[in-house]
C-alpha cells in the first residue's frame, strides 16, 4: 500500500518469507520498499512507488527461480557426467512459434528466438544439401529458398528493435508510445515492418511463419531489469547455506547509479540478457551435430482419432517445415544406395538390357523412365531422384509385382487345386473300393444261398426220383412172386403138406431178406 511510499500490509507473510530465505524481515521489508543508491561514496535511500515496489518483489521472485532452475540442472549434469572424454546428448525442448490474440513482449522475444533458430535450420539444412551434393560430384544449380536475415537485422542489428527498446528503456522520461512512434519512424519503410492504420498502440512483424501484431504496453517496463545490487547482496547474506550458494557466483549488476570517470554504466535489460543467452546457444549449436525432431499435434482437444488440417498445417508453418520440404524438392529429395536401389526395382530389368556394373544397370533402368536425366543424375554411391520419377517407378514396380503376384497366385491355386484333386479322387477311389467289395459280397452270399436251394432241390428231385423207383421194383417183384405162385398151384394141383409147407418157409425167408434190405 502507499503510506509514504510503499509499505507491506502482510506482516505475517513477511515473516514467513523472510524465514524460508534465512532472511530479516525488517531488512527484506527495507529493500522491497526502498531503493538503496551510492553516490559520491554516499548511500542513498529512496522510497518506491507501490509499481515499483511490486516490481522488485517479482523480480525477487523470478531470481529465486531461475538459480533454483540452474541448481537444478547443474546437480543433473554433475550426476550424468561421465570421464575426461565424457561424450554427452544434449537435449533442447524449443518453445514454438507464438501468434496470439494479443501478443506482448514475451512473444516478441519467443519469436525473435524462433526466427534466430529457423535461420539456423534452413542454413544448416541447405548445408548439408550442399555437402551431400559435393561428395557425390552431383551437378546442381543454387536453390532458392527463403532467407530470413532481412527479418533477423530489423530486429537486432544497429538501430533496430532491440537497440531503440534498449534505449527508450534507459531513458527516464521514455513511454511505450515513445518507443512505438521511433518503431514507426525507423522502419517504416522496412519490407518486413507492418505499421497498422487502425490501432496506435501496436506494430507488425512479418516473421517466416506470418505476420504478427505486437501490443506495445508494457514493453518497456518488462524489458527493464528490476533486480538490483541491493537485493542481490541481500541474499547473499542469507543464513541459509542453499540460499547463499544460489546466489554466490551471480555477477553484480553493475551498480546502478555508480559513476565511473564521469559516465553511467550500463544495466544490462531482459531483451539483451535474452539476446545473449541466444547467442551462446547458436554458438553452441554450431559446435554440434544436431538433429531436429517436430511434434505436430493432430487436435488441440487431445481426443483419438481426430485430425484437424488447420491445426497441423499451421503447426507445419510455423516450426518451419515448409521451408525444409521447399529448399528438399528444389533438389533431388529421394537418394539411394546402389544398393537399395536395385533391391527396389531389379524387378524392371526383367527386359533392359544392362552391363553387369551396378551404376551400369541403374543407369539402364533410369534411362528408360527419363532419357533426358532432367530428373535424375548418379552420384558416386547413391542414385539422386525427383519425386517425379519415382512415383513412376514405384507405378511400375507396383504393376510388375502385380503381375508377379498373379503368376504366383496361379501357381500356388494350381498346386492347391491338384492337392485337392489328388485328396477327392483317392476318396472317390476308397468309396468305390468298398462299395464294389460289398456290391461283390453281397453277390455272393445271394448265389451261395441260391446254390444251396438247388443243390435241396435237386438232392430232393433225386432222392424221390429214387424212391419211386424202388418202389416200382418192387411192385414188378412182388407181381412176378405172385404170378410164380398162381403158376405153382396150377401145376401141382393144390400139392401135399410138405409143399406148402415149404412155400411158407420160402415165404418167410424172402419176407427176412426185404427187411434187412
Amino acid at each position: 500500500m502507499t503510506a509514504g511510499g510503499a509499505q507491506i500490509t502482510t506482516k505475517a507473510v513477511l515473516s514467513d518469507v523472510a524465514d524460508m530465505l534465512g532472511l530479516d524481515s525488517f531488512q527484506l521489508s527495507e529493500v522491497l520498499t526502498q531503493r538503496s543508491m551510492i553516490l559520491r561514496g554516499e548511500e542513498i535511500l529512496s522510497p518506491l512507488t507501490v509499481e515499483q515496489a511490486t516490481d522488485s518483489r517479482d523480480s525477487l521472485a523470478m531470481a529465486l527461480y531461475a538459480q533454483c532452475f540452474s541448481w537444478l540442472l547443474g546437480k543433473i549434469n554433475a550426476r550424468i557426467r561421465g570421464k575426461e572424454n565424457f561424450k554427452s546428448v544434449g537435449i533442447l525442448d524449443i518453445f514454438g512459434f507464438e501468434n496470439f490474440q494479443v501478443n506482448r513482449f514475451e512473444q516478441f522475444n519467443i519469436n525473435y528466438a524462433n526466427e534466430k533458430l529457423q535461420e539456423y535450420f534452413n542454413k544448416h539444412i541447405f548445408s548439408l544439401e550442399q555437402l551431400e551434393y559435393n561428395r557425390e560430384g552431383i551437378n546442381w544449380e543454387a536453390i532458392d529458398w527463403m532467407d530470413n536475415a532481412e527479418c533477423l537485422d530489423l530486429i537486432e542489428k544497429k538501430l533496430g528493435f532491440l537497440a531503440l527498446i534498449n534505449e527508450e528503456s534507459r531513458f527516464p522520461k521514455g513511454t511505450d508510445f515513445t518507443l512505438l512512434e521511433k518503431l514507426h519512424n525507423q522502419h517504416t519503410n522496412n519490407p518486413h515492418y507492418v505499421k497498422p492504420r487502425v490501432t496506435e498502440n501496436q506494430f507488425g512483424i512479418k516473421h517466416y511463419a506470418g505476420e504478427v501484431t505486437y501490443d506495445v504496453k508494457g514493453f518497456l517496463e518488462k524489458n527493464r531489469d528490476t533486480f538490483r545490487d541491493d537485493i542481490l547482496n541481500m541474499l547473499r547474506d542469507s543464513r541459509l547455506d542453499f540460499i547463499y550458494d544460489l546466489f554466490e557466483k551471480v555477477s553484480s549488476r553493475s551498480g546502478e547509479g555508480t559513476l565511473k570517470m564521469g559516465t553511467q554504466k550500463k544495466k544490462p535489460t531482459v531483451s539483451s540478457q535474452f539476446r545473449e543467452s541466444l547467442h551462446s546457444l547458436m554458438a553452441m549449436l554450431s559446435t554440434s551435430n544436431p538433429f531436429f525432431i517436430r511434434c505436430i499435434k493432430p487436435n488441440t482437444e487431445k481426443l483419438p482419432s481426430k485430425f484437424s488440417p488447420d491445426v497441423v498445417l499451421n503447426q507445419l508453418r510455423y516450426s518451419g517445415m515448409l521451408e525444409t520440404v521447399k529448399i528438399r524438392r528444389a533438389g533431388y529429395p529421394v537418394r539411394r544406395q546402389y544398393q537399395d536401389f536395385m533391391a527396389r526395382y531389379k524387378m524392371l530389368l526383367s527386359n533392359i538390357k544392362g552391363t553387369d556394373d551396378m551404376k551400369g544397370r541403374c543407369a539402364a533402368v533410369l534411362q528408360t523412365f527419363d532419357a533426358s536425366k532432367k530428373d535424375w543424375q548418379l552420384g558416386k554411391t547413391k542414385v539422386f531422384l525427383k519425386e517425379g520419377l519415382e512415383q513412376r517407378l514405384e507405378k511400375s514396380r507396383e504393376l510388375e509385382l502385380k503381375r508377379a503376384a498373379l503368376v504366383i497366385r496361379a501357381h500356388i491355386q494350381g498346386y492347391i487345386a491338384r492337392k485337392y484333386y489328388k485328396v477327392i479322387r483317392l476318396s472317390i477311389i476308397t468309396i468305390q473300393k468298398n462299395y464294389r467289395a460289398h456290391y461283390w459280397r453281397a453277390t455272393f452270399v445271394r448265389l451261395r444261398h441260391s446254390a444251396l436251394q438247388f443243390q435241396k432241390h435237386w438232392r430232393g428231385r433225386t432222392a424221390r426220383h429214387l424212391y419211386r423207383q424202388m418202389l416200382e421194383e418192387e411192385r414188378k417183384r412182388r407181381e412176378e412172386e405172385e404170378r410164380k405162385r398162381k403158376e405153382e398151384r396150377k401145376r401141382g394141383g393144390g400139392g401135399s403138406w410138405r409143399s406148402r409147407g415149404n412155400w411158407r418157409k420160402r415165404g418167410r425167408d424172402e419176407k427176412r431178406k426185404r427187411g434187412g434190405r
